[in-house]
């Protein structure tokens, strides 16, 4: 088996309990699936003046971790679009998700794409406070039928761990709309809590944090399924 090795894109704090929860997520696909597989986290300012391939040739997976604002945002931005253009395995959780779905505004979509936590007085930004905060919050997440995505959530809906303040404003929706990225879980009042690139092998972004499944000893089917694809 080849080896593989996943890039963590942040600045690693185990105090975070979602990057404490990443490398237990990781540990568990180690003792039950691939024990060749390894990791290396990769902060989001080496990307400051770097080649994105430079840093990330050895990836065969891409995990834009929560915990922003990074260090860099434009770091962050430089590693998604690496995956998303190199057809990397991706999965951005929380933070991940936000500057995932900004990279593809500004790249794909070519629109200005703000986030409201780094800049306050920015108009019209597409990364909004939320207007009930999910800071240490459990909710339901709804797979949108027709995408297949219940696979990848364990069933057709789910109870997801979540702490975030911020997510995707929904005037923004519409101007995805035929782009090519799907929105594929709600939460029950119809908010994007998930998203997907159906013509990637694999690039997914979810609000909620799917590793903290990991500290009650099972491994989160969308994490499994991340891991075996990069």
């Amino acid at each position: 088996m080849a080896q593989r090795e996943i890039a963590l894109i942040g600045e690693r704090d185990l105090s975070k309990r979602a990057h404490a929860g990443i490398e237990a997520s990781l540990a568990l696909f180690q003792r039950e699936v691939d024990p060749t597989l390894q990791f290396r986290w990769v902060p989001t300012a080496e990307f400051v003046g770097q080649t994105p391939g430079r840093l990330l040739h050895f990836a065969t997976g891409v995990w834009c971790v929560p915990g922003s604002p990074y260090e860099s945002a434009d770091g962050a931005l430089l590693a998604i679009r690496y995956a998303r253009e190199n057809h990397c395995a991706f999965l951005g959780t929380c933070g991940g998700f936000q500057h995932a779905l900004m990279e593809y505004c500004q790249n794909v979509l070519g629109r200005k794409a703000a986030h409201q936590e780094m800049d306050g007085a920015a108009a019209d930004p597409l990364i909004v406070k939320l207007t009930c905060s999910l800071v240490g919050a459990k909710a339901r997440v709804l797979a949108v039928p027709g995408h297949g995505f219940g696979e990848l959530l364990g069933g057709e809906e789910s109870v997801e761990e979540f702490n975030c303040n911020y997510g995707l404003a929904m005037p923004f929706e519409s101007i995805f709309a035929g782009s090519g990225l799907e929105f594929v879980a709600r939460d029950e009042a119809g908010q994007v809590r998930a998203f997907r690139l159906p013509a990637h092998p694999f690039f997914v972004g979810t609000l909620f944090q799917p590793e903290r499944r990991a500290f009650s000893g099972v491994l989160h089917p969308l994490v499994h399924a991340f891991l075996k694809h990069a």
